[in-house]
């Protein structure tokens, strides 16, 4: 049964660590001189109710997953204005984020001898990690890689169905913004995105068993 008060919770330390993030985003330093930014630093705002919605969809798990779905989608929303703006995860970004999550799954599972989830963790963190290091040749980049790693860590405890669930919903959210992107005049050889596709798509498998 789904506790109110944990959902408004995850929704105000969402809302509390999405105005953080957004005030880091918006001096743009994640940004390389290489770079060609596509977004407005202005509208890097929208990151703040986006990682509210995150805290309140980690609000509906149970523990010891609720603190790793937390950490996960709220710093997700930073990597989908990062993705979308510059086409790239920062190494600078996940070498941080990874850590936290894995340690948010980790402590809550140690605490209450749940070891099994830590095991289902590791496994879904080697599927989508492999799977997406194959993909990687064709269509995407090494951040996509250590991105579905980390997804890997907080679907991996929902068992099978979670993990397919969470490559269904990021294949048909990519195949909306592709689809976008041709309305909008992008050619064929346009270069997708595939870093918010896979954050949304972990959410979806986290609102499924919910």
């Amino acid at each position: 049964m789904t506790d109110p008060t944990a959902v408004l919770v995850g929704a105000a330390a969402g809302l509390l660590a999405g105005v953080v993030l957004w005030r880091w985003l918006r001096t743009g330093a994640y940004r390389y001189d290489t770079d060609e930014p596509r977004s407005r630093l202005a509208r890097s705002w929208a990151v703040v109710p986006l990682a509210a919605a995150g805290g309140a969809v980690a609000g509906l798990e149970p523990w010891p997953l609720t603190a790793a779905a937390g950490v996960y989608l709220v710093g997700g929303a930073a990597l989908v204005w990062i993705d979308l703006d510059v086409h790239r995860i920062p190494d600078a970004v996940t070498r941080v984020w990874g850590p936290l999550v894995a340690l948010a799954l980790v402590v809550p599972a140690v605490v209450t001898g749940e070891y099994g989830v830590l095991g289902r963790a590791l496994g879904g963190a080697l599927a989508l990690g492999l799977l997406f290091a194959v993909m990687a040749f064709f269509s995407m980049g090494l951040g996509d890689v250590k991105l579905a790693v980390v997804s890997g860590l907080v679907v991996g405890p929902l068992g099978v169905s979670g993990v397919v669930t969470a490559l269904v919903a990021t294949c048909v959210v990519a195949a909306l913004m592709a689809v976008g992107l041709l309305l909008r005049g992008a050619g064929r050889k346009a270069h997708l995105a595939y870093g918010p596709a896979l954050v949304a798509g972990v959410a979806v498998a986290l609102l499924v068993p919910a």
